[in-house]
C-alpha cells in the first residue's frame, strides 16, 4: 500500500503497521475519488516540513484537509474477475448535455445530436451543387493564406 511505502521513500514519513491501518480507510476515500496511487504519494509528500515529529500525525492531517473534491459524473466500473473499481469519467454531449462515456460521443456529441450536425437534421440531403462550390471556394482561400509570404 502507499502508506506503508512512504517511508521507504522518506525516512521522515516511516509508519507502524498500526498507524497504516488507522490511515488506510482516509487514503481509500482519496482513491475512491479516482486519484492514482501517485498523485495521492505525491500529495502527501510535497512540501514537507525539515522535521517531523508525529508522521501519523502529519499524514492524518494532510489526507483529511486535502482530500480532493468527487469527479461529477465519475462511474464505478468494475472489470470482470476484479474487486478493484475503476473510475470512467463520463461527459456531456455539447449540444444537448446528454452524459455519456467519452467514446460514445464522437466529436463531442450524441450520436442523435452528431447525425442532426452532420446531416442538417435531414439523413438523405446531399449538398447542392452551390454549397460544394463555395466550401472549395472557402478552402482555396484558407491554403491561399497559409502560404509563405
Amino acid at each position: 500500500m502507499a502508506l506503508a511505502r512512504l517511508g521507504r521513500d522518506d525516512h521522515r514519513l516511516a509508519l507502524s503497521a498500526a498507524d497504516c491501518a488507522i490511515l488506510e480507510p482516509l487514503a481509500s476515500a482519496w482513491l475512491a475519488r479516482g486519484v492514482s496511487v501517485d498523485y495521492l504519494t505525491s500529495a502527501l509528500t510535497a512540501g514537507l516540513p525539515a522535521r517531523i515529529d508525529s508522521p501519523a500525525g502529519l499524514l492524518h492531517r494532510r489526507l483529511t484537509d486535502k482530500i480532493p473534491p468527487r469527479l461529477p459524473g465519475a462511474v464505478e466500473v468494475r472489470s470482470p474477475g476484479s474487486t478493484e473499481p475503476i473510475y470512467e469519467s463520463l461527459v456531456e454531449c455539447t449540444n444537448c448535455r446528454r452524459p455519456g462515456p467519452s467514446e460514445a460521443l464522437p466529436d463531442g456529441l450524441c450520436r442523435p445530436c452528431h447525425r442532426a450536425h452532420t446531416t442538417g437534421g435531414n439523413d438523405t440531403a446531399a449538398p447542392t451543387p452551390d454549397e460544394v462550390a463555395a466550401v472549395k471556394a472557402h478552402i482555396a482561400n484558407l491554403r491561399n493564406l497559409l502560404k509563405p509570404v
